[in-house]
């Protein structure tokens, strides 16, 4: 188990989560790192526990300010999993029940047994650092960890479910039910996966408390500039995966040429499906008109969607169920005063409303998104209309501060209900300040 040596581990009287993520830190998850430096900014004190670091060469600017300690559990493939036994667990504070043979040798998987141990060996440390509460992000080994952790320790855990942990079809929705019930509450992007959650429980007769909370950005940092657009400038921004729904943006792309629109568009992101899509830019002879920019920082990415006449990002549903749920970058384009076109895909139609803040299309219609983009470049006066509007959007429901302060209040509420269920008095004094 390694614990960051250069982060701070005082503690102090302000209440205490703890993040379960599976990789940490990851640039394609701003939305996680926005959320922990909101909360720490409102006063709570954060720990992060990863299943291992994403090592990717590009780090998001916040992740350095955080300065949150991270501890990395040991890789499965380092425990002796097969002579493991209770002894190693001395300084275990938990529940003795959680640690009977039945649970040892249960029907637990090999994968879930060494996530088991993994979460033995930290319980202490959660226990000796004061944590409130746990939470997880993405309803898979985070969440499984996450409730394991909580078992061993008896700190009440949720964790927030988005978009590939919850319709991805190898997701086993009996077992996520189980998860749901299991948390003392779940967070969701949107309100189309809150339906979808709560239907599915219904199904597998289950019950659980389901909130949808939408991501917020900081407005502080995401605001109109006032900078003179590019013409026909056209960006999309996001890891180059199936379900982003890139290869329609390039198809529209050929279709601009092809009827002799002037216009330039920048890709920005990396991912899978890059080769294939730099495949069909030079098959549609789009050389010179369509760029990929590979993994940018953020501040790059701000300068270039300032400077973008619209953005574009036609999501799809993969074909294995994979799908965006609420994307970040959406609202930050809005907030930055950018047009934006997308589809009508799980949580985007609450983001977007067709004809007032933006253009909605069905998704991989590359002809329906191809007239859209000519739409929006067509007429400044709906330019100004959307901008507009789009700022008022994401000023009202995304605003950063006001979502992370309800986040606070249900985790908040939740070490409340557990003190007064057991009779506890407020030990750790928490300040909400």
């Amino acid at each position: 188990m390694g614990i960051d040596k250069g982060k701070n581990m005082e503690q102090t009287s302000t209440f205490k989560v703890c993040y379960v993520l599976k990789r940490y830190p990851r640039l394609s998850e701003t939305f996680i790192v926005n959320e922990m430096t909101e909360l720490r900014r409102q006063g709570v004190d954060i720990t992060i526990v990863a299943q291992k670091d994403a090592k990717e060469e590009i780090v998001h600017e916040k992740v350095k300010a955080l300065h949150a300690p991270i501890i990395y559990v040991p890789s499965p493939s380092s425990l002796s999993l097969k002579n493991w036994s209770i002894r190693h667990l001395e300084s275990y504070s938990g529940e003795a029940s959680n640690l009977g043979l039945a649970r040892l040798q249960g029907a637990l998987s090999s994968q879930d047994y060494a996530t088991w141990i993994q979460m033995a060996m930290v319980a202490p440390l959660m226990k000796s650092l004061g944590i409130n509460h746990i939470h997880a992000h993405f309803a898979t080994w985070a969440t499984t960890a996450a409730s394991f952790l909580s078992d061993f320790t008896g700190i009440p855990f949720s964790f927030t479910a988005h978009a590939k942990d919850i319709y991805h079809e190898s997701v086993d929705k009996k077992v996520l039910a189980e998860k749901i019930e299991k948390a003392r509450f779940v967070i969701t992007v949107s309100e189309f996966n809150r339906r979808y959650l709560e239907a599915l429980i219904r199904d597998e007769g289950r019950s659980g408390r389901v909130i949808r909370l939408y991501n917020g950005i900081d407005l502080d940092q995401f605001g109109p500039s006032g900078e003179e657009k590019e013409a026909n400038l056209l960006v999309g921004v996001g890891r180059l995966i199936q379900k982003k729904g890139f290869e329609y943006l390039v198809k529209a792309c050929k279709v601009l040429n092809e009827r002799g629109r002037a216009f330039q568009c920048i890709i920005i992101g990396e991912g899978e499906e890059r080769n294939a899509l730099e495949n069909m830019v030079v098959q549609f002879s789009l050389g010179g008109k369509v760029t990929f920019l590979g993994a940018q920082p953020q501040s790059e990415v701000k300068h270039i969607l300032k400077k973008a006449s619209i953005f574009v990002l036609p999501c799809i549903i993969g074909d294995d169920g994979n799908r965006d749920g609420l994307p970040t970058v959406l609202l930050e384009a809005m907030a930055l005063g950018t047009p934006v076109i997308s589809t009508k895909v799980t949580g985007i139609p609450e983001i977007i409303t067709h004809g007032e803040n933006g253009l909605l299309v069905e998704e991989k219609d590359s002809v329906a998104l191809t007239e859209a983009i000519e739409t929006v470049l067509e007429s400044p006066s709906l330019q100004k209309k959307f901008i507009g509007s789009a700022v008022v959007k994401a000023r009202t429901d995304f605003n950063i501060t006001e979502n992370v302060r309800a986040l606070k209040g249900y985790f908040y509420s939740e070490m409340k209900s557990e003190q007064l269920s057991h009779g506890d008095p407020d030990e750790n004094s928490v300040s909400l300040s």
